[in-house]
């Protein structure tokens, strides 16, 4: 606050970043608070035609009837929606047809003689915890969907959004994972238009019916509208790497001490701090995230110093891979984050886009791969507005010099090169691009693997260099992301948390740990705690049961 007092002498304001962050977070407490306080108000929105005991969750400012806990991804739950509105509307007697793919969930088409009869079908088929929130003008209206019938409102209106609702935490999941459904009517041009906006969005009624398959699942289409073969969207395998280290086993801690006097470091330096390895848990809350907002990954990768947590589930679509599988023999052990993440394309099987992520990066939202990768492949570079330090000393940290030797590399290879550091969140690459630049620069790429600590000769590699070499070489391109970066030491931590908690604007967030917290670290330690299980209740799939857990810490290479 000191800080901030100076500031404002000589500045006459305070930073518009603090300002402007400190206004956001106010308004979205408030908008909470308000969401609470009405929902208290309202009769819970389908409890009329529910069973007694069913279970009621708030969804934004109402209580709503869910049909119980939730179970898959959004991404799932949306396609599972789709089906299921599908097979009542062709019960019914009535074809939809996609038009749209639209985050997680998909946008149906109905003529607009088929509203009636679609609603009453809906409405017979609905059962507890189904929902219609219909839209009409600036208007919008929540309505259990076996009510909806008989909802004037609902009847007439341009677009309905219909979902099952089920429970998240003490929340409920609503519009986001549902089915979307506008009406089209013949209109002055001869051709069916869409209600509402008689624009573009229009076809001819001699179109065809087709059969749309979508992320492997097939749904009623048109012809005007080929979406299942739309070169809009990206629908190769993407995998995601985790790199991860219990940094509370005895066994690591003594290999990272002897280690670090063999090679004369000072365990107290910024680059080796204890910060840097602890545990809040961060890998199972970055899990929960990727399987509930990215439901379309392939496969997940966690690179580990022979270590696993004691939580955690291996299947299908979750492997640990050693470091020993991927780094040769004489460069482990290692504490080094830009040693390892230099052979992360190593992995067998690996697939060719992937995202690397620390485990204190965590998705906030629904993101779909186009975030980030083209729609023909080419990765996205997020750079994070932050230029690289133009000068370096004794006290330069090393992810500022890894970056350095970067860019220093691009500008003697292409005779062009960055200005800002990339941003902290997941790092888009392409398998390929890390074998062409290892076989391009060996020895800077040799020097870094079998570098034990982090040093100033390191170049950041699948976090930076290969990203921008991908750029240069035409398999990149510059991509925007919505991140949010809190330091676990700010004074401002819990305006950072409930940015995220009560904001839904956000892509990524990190919650890093960069240096030892002064005093007492319960009270900080119990904001984390209850800020991850209020966002991400819901185990992932790849977590034991709670009985089966141990105690072990756990922790990243930052």
């Amino acid at each position: 606050m000191a800080g901030l007092v100076r500031r404002y002498r000589v500045d006459r304001r305070l930073p518009p970043t603090i300002l402007s962050f400190f206004r956001t977070t106010q308004a979205l407490r408030r908008r909470h608070r308000a969401d609470v306080r009405a929902a208290q108000r309202h009769a819970p929105i389908g409890a009329g035609t529910a069973p007694a005991d069913a279970p009621i969750r708030r969804l934004a400012d109402r209580r709503v009837v869910v049909a119980g806990p939730t179970s898959n991804s959004s991404h799932d739950a949306a396609l599972d929606q789709a089906e299921w509105f599908v097979a009542v509307c062709e019960r019914a007697g009535v074809r939809p047809f996609v038009v749209e793919r639209l985050d997680d969930r998909l946008r149906f088409g109905l003529r607009l003689d088929d509203r009636r009869t679609a609603l009453v079908g809906l409405g017979d088929a609905a059962t507890a915890g189904r929902h219609l929130r219909w839209r009409d003008r600036n208007a919008d209206g929540l309505v259990a969907l076996a009510d909806a019938p008989d909802d004037r409102r609902a009847r007439v209106a341009r677009e309905w959004t219909i979902f099952e609702s089920t429970e998240w935490g003490d929340r409920a999941t609503g519009p986001e994972r549902g089915v979307v459904v506008t009406f089209y009517d013949i209109g002055s041009s001869g051709e069916y238009e869409l209600i509402g906006t008689r624009g573009h969005d229009r076809f001819d009624r001699r179109c065809t019916d087709t059969v749309e398959r979508i992320w492997g699942r097939e749904f009623p289409g048109n012809s005007a509208y080929p979406i299942g073969a739309s070169l809009a969207h990206f629908e190769e395998p993407i995998d995601i790497v985790y790199t991860w280290v219990d940094g509370a086993d005895p066994v690591w801690i003594e290999a990272f001490r002897s280690t670090a006097a063999e090679h004369g470091r000072d365990v107290d330096e910024a680059a080796l701090n204890a910060a840097r390895y602890r545990s809040r848990d961060e890998l199972r809350y970055s899990l929960r995230s990727i399987a509930e907002h990215c439901g379309w990954v392939n496969h997940v990768w966690v690179v580990t110093a022979g270590q696993r947590p004691s939580w955690l589930v291996e299947d299908d679509r979750l492997s640990v891979v050693d470091h020993a599988d991927i780094l040769p023999a004489d460069a482990i052990p290692t504490f080094n984050s830009h040693a390892i993440e230099s052979a992360l394309h190593h992995i067998d099987d690996l697939a060719e886009h992937f995202l690397y992520v620390n485990d204190d990066m965590l998705v906030a939202r629904s993101l779909r791969p186009e975030t980030f990768f083209t729609s023909n492949g080419l990765a996205k570079v997020f750079q994070s507005g932050a230029p690289v330090p133009g000068v370096e000393d004794e006290h330069t940290q090393a992810v500022d010099t890894g970056a350095r030797r970067g860019r220093e590399l691009l500008l003697e290879r292409f005779g062009r090169t960055v200005i800002d550091k990339p941003l902290h969140a997941p790092y888009p690459n392409r398998r390929s691009a890390l074998f062409d630049l290892e076989r391009e620069f060996p020895e800077i790429v040799k020097r870094t693997r079998h570098s034990r600590f982090r040093s100033a000769t390191d170049l950041s590699i699948a976090a930076s260099f290969a990203q921008h070499y991908a750029v240069a070489t035409g398999r990149a391109v510059f991509g925007e992301l919505i991140g949010d970066y809190a330091y676990v030491e700010s004074d401002r931590l819990r305006w950072s948390l409930d940015r995220v908690l009560y904001g839904d604007d956000i892509d990524t967030f990190c919650l890093n740990e960069t240096h030892a917290v002064d005093g007492d670290h319960g009270d900080r330690d119990a904001m984390i705690d209850e800020f991850f299980e209020q966002l991400l209740p819901v185990p992932s799939p790849w977590e034991q049961p709670p009985s089966r857990e141990g105690d072990a810490a756990r922790a990243t290479i930052d």
